[in-house]
């Protein structure tokens, strides 16, 4: 079983993927913003990751998504003293990638510490054997 930490602002896409990694006997706590799976963070240690990379409100991006997760968990001085926080595997996902301009996101997420990235809608197989290589067991 893997603890995963899951960061998606679309709630029936993030209780699907919830559902499916259930049934794998994965363990999902989900939260829809930056701030919040800091906040999760700092209470439990996850095993595992997984973050959208854009969080909206309405129609409009907003800077709570899983680019600045990544960039407090990669290079926050105050994280210093908790090394396992800064090391834990990341899976990036998005479908943002298809806007206009947000081609480059899953790159730049590999370029601030993202282990592995995925296009949303994400391929269960491809999501499940991400999830095998970075937490085997």
């Amino acid at each position: 079983m893997v603890d995963i930490l899951l960061m998606d602002d679309d709630e029936p896409f993030a209780e699907v993927l919830s559902e499916m990694l259930q049934r794998r006997n994965h363990k999902v706590t989900i939260c829809s913003s930056a701030t919040s799976a800091r906040s999760q963070l700092e209470k439990t240690k996850f095993d595992l990751l997984i973050t959208d990379l854009v969080v909206y409100q309405g129609k409009t991006p907003v800077p709570d998504g899983g680019i600045s997760l990544i960039t407090w968990l990669r290079g926050a001085q105050s994280l210093r003293n908790d090394p396992w926080l800064q090391e834990m595997p990341i899976i990036a996902i998005s479908g943002a990638i298809h806007r206009h301009g947000m081609g480059n996101l899953l790159r730049v997420s590999e370029g601030l510490g993202a282990d592995i990235t995925l296009k949303k809608p994400t391929d269960p197989t491809e999501l499940f054997d991400a999830i095998a290589k970075l937490c085997p067991r």
